[in-house]
C-alpha cells in the first residue's frame, strides 16, 4: 500500500511524511559536505584545516544520523502499511485488500477473456463452538480455519477473512464451476482435519458459495452478492456443503 501525499492523520500519513523530511535533511547535509568539499580544494580561499575537518566529521555524522533515523522511519512505515492491510486475529489480507485485488483480478480477466471464481466460506456451528470454548477458543477456531484455508489454495490466490466467521478465497484463473469446486472440495477437506482446540478434540465444517466470473457477474459487488446467497443455500443443506449461483 502506497502513503498518499497528502496527510489524512493517519499513522502511515505521519509516518510518510516524518520520513521525506528525514529524506530533505540528508540530501541538505550532502549538499553542505560538497560545499565545504569544493571549499577545501579552492585555492584561492584558505581554510583553516583543523576548523574544515571539524566541520566536515560533523557534516558526516549528521546525515549517519539522518540516514538511521530514515532507515527506522521506512521500517515503521512499512510495518504500519502491512498491519492495515491484515486481519488483526488471523493475519489474513482484510476486506480492503480482498476488494482491491478482486477489481483488479476482474479487471485482468476482462482483458483476457479468463475467469475467476470467488469462494464465500461460512464457518458452520461457529456460535455453538464459541459458546462451548469460549471466547478464546473461538479466536483460536478462526485462526485454525484461516490456516485451514490458506492450506488448500495456490499461492496466487487470496485468502480473506470477510468478517466474523466469513472468509473470502478469490481463484484467479479458473477453468469455470468444475476448477472452483475442485478448490472448495479441498477446503472443506481441509476444514474437517482434527485439531485440538481449547482442550477439546474438534472438527471444523464449513458452507460454501461459488460465483464465477463472468457469468454470474462482472463487478465485485455483484460476484460477492452472488457468492453469498450460494453459501446460505448451501447452508440449508448439511454441513460441510457447497453450492454455486447457478445452482441457486
Amino acid at each position: 500500500m502506497n502513503a498518499s501525499s497528502g496527510s489524512d492523520g493517519s499513522p502511515v500519513s505521519r509516518a510518510g511524511e516524518e520520513l521525506a523530511r528525514l529524506q530533505e535533511r540528508i540530501g541538505l547535509a550532502r549538499e553542505e559536505l560538497a560545499r565545504l568539499q569544493r571549499l577545501a580544494c579552492a585555492e584561492e580561499r584558505r581554510v583553516d584545516d583543523c576548523l574544515l575537518v571539524e566541520a566536515v566529521e560533523q557534516m558526516v555524522a549528521s546525515t549517519l544520523r539522518a540516514h538511521l533515523q530514515a532507515e527506522d522511519a521506512a521500517s515503521r512505515l512499512e510495518e504500519v502499511s502491512r498491519s492495515a492491510e491484515l486481519d488483526g486475529l488471523t493475519g489474513l489480507p482484510n476486506r480492503t485488500v480482498l476488494l482491491d485485488r478482486l477489481g483488479r483480478a476482474i479487471a485482468s480477466a476482462k482483458r483476457r477473456g479468463t475467469h475467476l471464481a470467488l469462494l464465500f466460506v461460512d464457518i458452520d456451528d461457529f456460535k455453538r463452538i464459541n459458546d462451548t470454548l469460549g471466547h478464546a477458543g473461538g479466536d483460536q477456531a478462526l485462526r485454525f480455519a484461516a490456516r485451514c484455508l490458506a492450506s488448500a489454495v495456490r499461492e496466487a490466490d487470496t485468502v480473506s477473512r470477510y468478517g466474523g466467521d466469513e472468509f473470502l478465497i478469490l481463484l484467479d484463473e479458473v477453468s469455470g464451476p468444475s476448477g472452483a469446486l475442485v478448490v472448495a472440495n479441498k477446503v472443506i477437506a481441509a476444514l474437517g482435519a482434527p485439531s485440538q482446540l481449547g482442550g477439546q478434540r474438534i472438527r471444523l465444517k464449513g458452507s460454501i458459495g461459488i460465483s464465477i466470473y463472468p457469468e454470474d457477474g462482472e463487478d465485485d459487488a455483484t460476484l460477492i452478492a452472488q457468492a453469498d446467497a450460494a453459501m446460505y443455500m448451501a447452508k440449508r443443506g448439511a454441513c460441510g456443503s457447497v453450492a454455486t449461483a447457478r445452482s441457486r
